[in-house]
């Protein structure tokens, strides 16, 4: 059951959520699908932020800054949250002041929940620890409710997949032992909170 909870842990992670949530835009929100170069625009810039994190959190593990890459200890945590926070930072200014393409305000804001929520959860981890994996289930929940509100339509099929794939990365954490259950059920409400307060 480890093995199936790793394989869960890495397929979900945290860093690889906003590249899913970008795919799961391109096909529910109309506007995404007829702009092609908006959608590879923000695919090479979301690329980039999931490849740099992740090489510099391998780096820091390789110099024994922390001890492992889920940063299971609360202690290691503040400094690669800066470091992903940093990162997450840059892009958002980038889109900001974007020439090359033009970047509608929902996607901004999309990039700049994700400044947000990675900030909350560097100032809780300075006192508590709680689930990054399950604040990226529940900020795409909350990207993924603000579309079908605008829109009016609802997916049963995605809804049940976001609502499976939280499930599932809960019960991953939770058998590896990387979270207690008060830190998986917080990390997702803050998730959730903190997009809906950036979107709304």
């Amino acid at each position: 059951m480890k093995t199936l909870a790793k394989l869960v842990s890495a397929v979900l992670h945290p860093l690889c959520m906003p590249l899913l949530t970008l795919a799961m835009l391109l096909s529910e929100d109309g506007y995404l699908k007829h702009r092609m170069g908006l959608f590879s625009y923000l695919f090479v810039l979301l690329l980039i932020n999931t490849l740099a994190p992740a090489v510099s959190l391998w780096m820091l593990q390789r110099r024994g800054f922390i001890s492992d890459l889920d940063i299971r200890s609360r202690k290691e945590r503040p400094w690669p949250f800066l470091l992903v926070l940093a990162y997450y930072t840059m892009a958002y200014l980038l889109v900001l002041n974007s020439t090359a393409v033009e970047v509608p305000l929902f996607y901004r804001q999309v990039l700049l929940s994700l400044v947000v929520s990675i900030g909350i959860a560097w100032l809780i981890t300075l006192r508590r620890k709680v689930s990054m994996h399950m604040m990226a289930q529940g900020g795409t929940l909350a990207v993924y409710t603000h579309v079908a509100l605008q829109n009016g339509l609802w997916s049963m099929g995605w809804v049940t997949a976001l609502v499976l794939s939280a499930g599932l990365v809960g019960w991953s954490r939770l058998t590896l032992g990387a979270h207690t259950p008060r830190e998986v059920y917080a990390g997702y409400t803050v998730g959730v909170v903190s997009v809906w307060l950036t979107l709304f």
